[in-house]
């Protein structure tokens, strides 16, 4: 049999078993996927594609989508609990493991949700139990219905609060679902720099919450003028630091952040006492020093060849994610601070 007539015969073959009914295609490790689901946060959030971002452990290998504490979560697709805690049972719910779930789904895919919350109200005190009572292994779930809330539980509990997850094949492997989430409508903030607070478009002011609010905040604080607390929630206490910022600033005292506000935090918040913020697209020995540094921390920057590329911006992100800071791919001074760098 010659050498043609072989491969006619095993790509025949191939194309017969991909048509047979229940027939399974693995794909690859990380292959980005676009199938439809419903996104899994039901809330304020955000997040940038972090799949294959380094991390201490190796590599990342889910989504981090980045929300309030208590933002409910939902399944992403009609099915079956597989797994709560990692554990099948109904009756051994592995509390002392919490919080986790694994969806089974209709056409055998699999969702998994980490980081579940884990805390009393309030509290950082891991003794909360953030699955919906009625969850359990082998319970039927719709897509869209209410299963957990986000939190910061396992190795999360010094990071921002946000949601792991990860969609598996029917094969069984590790997928990237950045796509699928991002067609669900997810609040995708990109890989390119982009400053949380300018970006935004709603004026901030007493009694809003969110993402938005916490990177005000969060800058505020960067500048000294304290908020009594990086929470999220706008209240009389980062009322009173928004109204400092703006006396000391010679901007008009009302307590809200509109524009012209934002763009005086923005700037302010990017500089240290060089000037220099390092970006996509930044060269130099500053850049070389930032690619060794994150490097040596086990974030991969690639050859510190001193262009700030796609790999030094991934590496970036995931360092100020996994260091509870904005990660908006800006290096200025608090993420140059927490790399050693100042």
């Amino acid at each position: 049999m010659g050498w043609k007539r072989i491969l006619v015969v095993i790509c025949t073959a191939v194309a017969l078993v991909a048509s047979m009914p229940g027939a399974v295609l693995a794909r690859d490790l990380g292959e980005d996927v676009d199938v439809d689901l419903v996104f899994p946060v039901d809330g304020e959030h955000h997040f940038s594609d972090t799949f294959w971002a380094g991390r201490s452990h190796g590599f990342h290998t889910g989504q981090d989508i980045m929300a309030d504490k208590m933002t409910p979560v939902v399944a992403v697709g009609a099915g079956v609990v597989r797994l709560v805690n990692w554990s099948s049972r109904p009756d051994d719910l592995n509390r002392e493991r919490c919080c986790t779930l694994v969806i089974r789904h209709d056409d055998g895919w699999e969702s998994w949700y980490i980081h579940l919350d884990n805390d009393t109200t309030g509290t950082d005190d891991g003794k909360g139990w953030g699955i919906k009572r009625a969850i359990k292994p082998g319970i039927r779930v719709e897509a869209g219905q209410h299963i957990a809330w986000v939190g910061d539980s396992g190795n999360a509990e010094n990071t921002a609060p946000h949601i792991h997850f990860e969609l598996r094949d029917p094969s069984g492997t590790v997928v990237n679902p950045y796509s699928s989430l991002v067609k669900a409508g997810g609040n995708d903030v990109g890989t390119g720099p982009r400053d949380p607070i300018l970006g935004g478009a709603r004026l901030l002011s007493r009694g809003l919450h969110g993402a938005d609010v916490r990177a005000l905040q969060d800058g505020l604080e960067g500048l000294g003028f304290p908020v009594g607390g990086v929470d999220g929630r706008f209240g009389p206490l980062t009322e009173a630091a928004v109204e400092a910022f703006q006396a000391s600033f010679g901007l008009g005292v009302d307590g809200v952040v509109g524009r012209s506000t934002k763009a005086a935090l923005a700037g302010l918040n990017h500089k240290d006492d060089t000037g220099e913020v390092l970006s996509a697209g930044s060269r130099g020995d500053s850049v070389r020093d930032l690619q060794s540094n994150l490097n040596e921390q086990g974030f991969n920057a690639g050859l510190a060849d001193g262009i700030f590329g796609p790999l030094t911006l991934r590496a970036v992100i995931s360092f100020q994610k996994y260091t509870s800071l904005w990660a908006d791919g800006l290096v200025g001074p608090r993420t140059k601070s927490a790399l050693g760098m100042i």
